[in-house]
């Protein structure tokens, strides 16, 4: 079964039974670093990197640390599973995809858009989990230019408890 499903059963299972929180993203703002960004296109587009986040037990609600490995390839596919690189006060899973190709501009080649998701357990409440997403724009620079080096920001922020 594939993460993206398997999260999203256990999501309608737990949502049947639990109360769903949305918070606005701009009152928790989170940036994610993203390093070594590689992508490219071959016979299906790809990409991999590190994305790491600040934790901040301040911040409501509070937000562990992570760094993850990110790769896999396929405009419009489901999430893929990154590898956790370093253990933190709570249980946390990265997932990464690229969205769907929006075409070209004007005869130049597309931007690949990546869009990145981090659920975690409460760090105060172990019974709810947080799940932030967000996405952004890069550039396929596999063999062309250096790696590449950008933030994310998410955009949509929402809780089980």
């Amino acid at each position: 079964m594939r993460i993206s499903s398997l999260l999203t059963t256990v999501a309608g299972a737990t949502s049947a039974s639990a109360a769903v929180m949305r918070i606005d993203a701009t009152a928790a703002p989170w940036k994610w670093t993203v390093t070594g960004w590689s992508a490219g296109c071959a016979r299906e587009c790809h990409y991999d990197f590190n994305v790491t986040g600040t934790g901040s037990s301040l911040s409501r609600p509070p937000r562990p640390s992570f760094k993850a490995y990110c790769s896999g390839e396929g405009e419009g596919a489901n999430y893929r599973a990154c590898t956790a690189l370093e253990e933190t006060e709570t249980d946390y899973l990265v997932l990464a995809k690229l969205l769907p190709n929006n075409g070209t501009a004007n005869g130049t080649s597309h931007k690949p858009q990546i869009q990145v998701s981090v659920k975690f357990t409460d760090l105060d409440v172990a019974s709810t989990w947080w799940n932030y997403t967000g996405k952004a724009v890069a550039s396929y620079n596999q063999f062309v230019a250096p790696l590449m080096n950008f933030t994310i920001t998410p955009d949509t922020i929402y809780g089980v408890a």
